[in-house]
């Protein structure tokens, strides 16, 4: 029996160090995959940012493109006017 002894020791010993690796390996999975959900949803609000801006800035640029128009046609007017 007491040469089973060391043999049950270190059967255990294995064990508990692949268990232990096995576990550390599953909390560092587990967070890099929590960071790589937060730099997707950070990357994801940015984007979206910059669409609404773009947006903005396309709604700008049609009213110029309209007002450019109006005043074309004012100057227009305003010559035909003048010419009476």
């Amino acid at each position: 029996m007491s040469d089973a002894v060391p043999i049950i020791v270190s059967i255990i010993g294995a064990v508990s160090t692949i268990a232990g690796a096995f576990i550390a390996v599953n909390k560092g999975n587990r967070e890099k995959e929590i960071k790589d959900a937060q730099r997707e949803q950070w990357q994801k609000d940015q984007f979206d940012a910059i669409n609404h801006k773009l947006d903005i800035h396309n709604g700008y640029a049609e009213k110029f493109s309209d007002i450019s128009r109006s005043m074309v046609a004012m100057q227009k007017d305003i010559e035909y006017l003048k010419q009476k």
